[in-house]
C-alpha cells in the first residue's frame, strides 16, 4: 500500500477507482505500479469483480479494459486467463484472497479474486477447469500462489455461514475455528485444500502467511478500516 500519491484514508498506493479517491491520483498510482512490468496502462486488463465465480479468457483485443475506468472493466468476471505475453491481468483487494495461476508448459497465466463468496463458490476450481478446457493445461503442470489476504486470526463469521461452509467443505480440515468470541474462517486453507482436492499437487501451491488485517504498514484492510480504505493490486503477466 506504500509508495503512491494518494492521501488519507487511501495512503498511498491506492489502485481502486471505486473507493472515493481522486481518480487522477489513482491513475498515477496505476502507472507507477505498471512500471514494475515495464509496461503502461494500455497493457492492463481488469474485471468487474462481482464476488462470483465467473472466469473468462482475455485476448489482445481486451488491452486497456478497466485500466482507465471501472466502467470498461470486463463485465461479470472475478477471474481472468490468458496466454498472451505482455498483457497484465490485475484484480484489486483489501482483505479478499488473490489466487495466481501459472502453467509454464503451456505458458498460460490466470488470476482470480476469492473473497468469502468466491471461496464458497469455488472460483479456484472454476479457474483451473477453464485453464484445462480452454488452454489445454494439465493439472500437474499448474502452479498456484495464494496471496496475502485476511487470515483466520481476523476473519470472523456468523454461525449460519459456518454451517454452510462446513457442509460444503465437509472433507476439509482446520478451516473453521471456534473461540470464546465465536467463529473464524481460514479462506486461504480452504482454497489450498480445494486445489489439492481437484488434483493440483501440494508441492505446486505456495500460500502467503501474511494477514492483511494484521499489517497496516503493508496492506489496506476493509475490515480493519471499516470499509473506508484503498485497494491493493494483484497482477500477473507473461514475459515475451
Amino acid at each position: 500500500r506504500q509508495g503512491g500519491t494518494s492521501g488519507p484514508p487511501y495512503q498511498s498506493l491506492n489502485l481502486g477507482l471505486h473507493v472515493g479517491d481522486d481518480p487522477e491520483k489513482v491513475l498515477q498510482n496505476r502507472r507507477l505500479f505498471m512500471q514494475l512490468f515495464g509496461l503502461g496502462l494500455e497493457e492492463m486488463v481488469s474485471c468487474q469483480q462481482m464476488h462470483g465465480n465467473e472466469v473468462g479468457i482475455v485476448t489482445r483485443e481486451d488491452r486497456g479494459k478497466g485500466a482507465y475506468s471501472d466502467q470498461t472493466a470486463l463485465a461479470g468476471w472475478d477471474g481472468m486467463i490468458t496466454n498472451q505475453a505482455d498483457l497484465v491481468l490485475i484484480t484489486f483487494y483489501a482483505d479478499c484472497i488473490p489466487l495466481f495461476f501459472f502453467d509454464p508448459v503451456k505458458r498460460v497465466i490466470a488470476i482470480a479474486h476469492s473473497g468469502w463468496k468466491g471461496t464458497y463458490l469455488m472460483i479456484a476450481e472454476k479457474t483451473v477447469q477453464a485453464m484445462v478446457k480452454n488452454m489445454g493445461c494439465s493439472l500437474p503442470d499448474i502452479q498456484v500462489f495464494i496471496g496475502p489476504g485476511i487470515g483466520a486470526c481476523c476473519y470472523r463469521v456468523q454461525p449460519d455461514l459456518v454451517q454452510k461452509v462446513t457442509s460444503r467443505f465437509h472433507d476439509f480440515s482446520d478451516i473453521i475455528y471456534e473461540d470464546e468470541q465465536g467463529y473464524t474462517w481460514d479462506l486461504k486453507a480452504t482454497n489450498e485444500q480445494l486445489l489439492m482436492h481437484i488434483g493440483i499437487p501440494g508441492d505446486n501451491i505456495i500460500t502467503c502467511p501474511l494477514c492483511t488485517a494484521c499489517h497496516p504498514e503493508y496492506f489496506f484492510s476493509y475490515r480493519r478500516e471499516h470499509g473506508r480504505t484503498g485497494r491493493m493490486g494483484a497482477a500477473i503477466a507473461l514475459r515475451k
